[in-house]
């Protein structure tokens, strides 16, 4: 267990703490319009070997820097390795912050900017964790591995090419994932893992240019067309239609589905924070959360074509353009899918069709009797001191397959953020006394599994 002089060193520098986050948060670094990033990863790196660590700024052509860090244990034995990501989302819309997003401020016990809870905050959360070690204990439990991406925003496009260059730098006996959350009454979730993804961009064209839509008596319609498109590739109960896209799919174990069973889920409140009446197919609270964890997606996330503005213009468009987003559980492999996608278009007649992949990566796992994920959730018990939401899986997606099937190691994401912290969204804030537990939940669950 932690010691006491790593609590109150926590304690005594909570504020030192938060003043790095703000140094970190206030450095622009938006990957989707590669704004800072590069400088960003320089500040990452100085603030990890300012920490102990052995660095290395590892590069690749079109890619940012991942920053690669490692400190050893006097008393070797197992590894650690913390997985974060130093670049954040684009800040609009602008008008909805209280105070500018990269000039981030302190109200109400909270620091309020972008990326202070994704991810920024975890990441100095993890360089503190190890800081307090040595400060008060004078070593770590185990040895610790730092793994800083920044593209994780945009799908983590080159990360797994950096882990196939450096294999052995990535090695390690668990993985804490970049992130984690208390709910809104602050008790702890420890997340075993994601869905996977495969995002596609279709575009159908049928015109050299737009025409006159009194022109549509005589020339082919490419929204139309893909209206036709969409109707094959999912029906009014949305099961995905393309052939074999179930295949190897499973249910529940028994003991998942008990921990499942076990898990809060505020139904009611999804439904009044998005204004929907009911889940799709009326279905209720207990088939929902396991949707989440268990059930693929296909999902429209954009449509494009023709005039959008405002007042009428009377166009047919020479093409459309629809982006989908697939999500995808344990057992399905997004390569064999791909091809199944195309082929299923190719059969129905839409040879013709442009498909471009943007991202895709498969879903992971790991399992809650791990050690590891009972060490996360030994820790979080008694961190907190209420038993911690356990999630089988995250209904969302990271490129966390890298590290659980490439080297066979489990990941728990627990940290130092709320359910509630506006991630993604105006006024992203973190607050101080998340930061102060998750800090001590963390180097708890590490101290635990070392000691297994």
């Amino acid at each position: 267990m932690v010691s006491q002089k790593f609590e109150k060193y926590v304690a005594d520098n909570l504020n030192g703490f938060a003043k790095e986050v703000i140094k970190l948060a206030s450095q622009r670094s938006v990957s989707a319009r590669n704004e800072g990033v590069e400088e960003c990863a320089v500040l990452v790196e100085k603030m990890l070997r300012e920490t102990g660590a052995s660095t290395k700024v590892l590069k690749m052509e079109g890619a940012p820097p991942l920053i690669y860090g490692e400190l050893k244990s006097k008393k070797g034995g197992k590894t650690v390795m913390f997985y974060n990501h130093y670049d954040v989302q684009p800040e609009e819309p602008l008008e909805l912050w209280k105070s500018p997003p990269f000039k981030p401020e302190i109200r109400d016990g909270a620091i309020y900017g972008r990326g202070v809870s994704d991810d920024k905050g975890e990441l100095v959360s993890r360089l503190k964790i190890v800081e307090s070690f040595l400060k008060a204990d004078g070593d770590l439990p185990c040895n610790v591995k730092f793994c800083f991406e920044g593209e994780e925003e945009t799908g983590s496009v080159h990360l797994g090419d950096y882990i196939s260059k450096y294999p052995d730098l990535f090695k390690a006996d668990a993985v804490i994932w970049e992130f984690g959350t208390v709910d809104t009454k602050g008790a702890p979730i420890v997340t075993l893992g994601v869905k996977g993804m495969i995002y596609v961009e279709f575009i159908l064209k049928s015109l050299s240019q737009d025409a006159h839509s009194s022109l549509a008596a005589i020339l082919p319609s490419a929204s139309w067309r893909m209206v036709r498109l969409l109707n094959i590739l999912k029906d009014e109960n949305e099961r995905i239609l393309v052939p074999g896209w179930y295949d190897g799919v499973t249910n529940l174990a028994e003991d998942e589905l008990g921990v499942l069973q076990a898990m809060p889920f505020d139904g009611a409140g999804y439904k009044e924070s998005y204004g929907a009446e009911k889940f799709l197919g009326d279905m209720g609270d207990d088939l929902a959360k396991k949707a989440l964890i268990q059930r693929p997606t296909g999902n429209i996330a954009g449509i494009w074509a023709g005039y959008t503005g405002p007042g009428s213009k009377t166009v047919l468009p020479k093409e459309i353009h629809v982006r989908i987003d697939f999500r995808l559980v344990p057992e399905q492999d997004p390569d064999d899918l791909l091809k199944k996608l195309r082929k299923h278009l190719d059969d129905n007649g839409f040879k013709d069709v442009e498909m471009h992949l943007e991202s895709m990566e498969p879903a992971a796992r790991t399992s809650y009797k791990h050690p590891f994920a009972q060490a996360a959730i030994k820790a979080a018990a008694k961190t907190y001191g209420t038993e911690p939401t356990i999630e089988l899986g995250s209904a969302g997606t990271g490129p966390l397959y890298l590290f659980t099937r490439r080297y066979n190691v489990p990941s728990v994401d627990i940290g130092v953020s709320s359910i509630d912290g506006g991630i993604h969204a105006p006024n992203e804030h973190l607050k101080l006394e998340n930061l102060r537990k998750g800090i001590l939940w963390i180097a708890e669950t590490i101290e635990i599994f070392a000691a297994s």
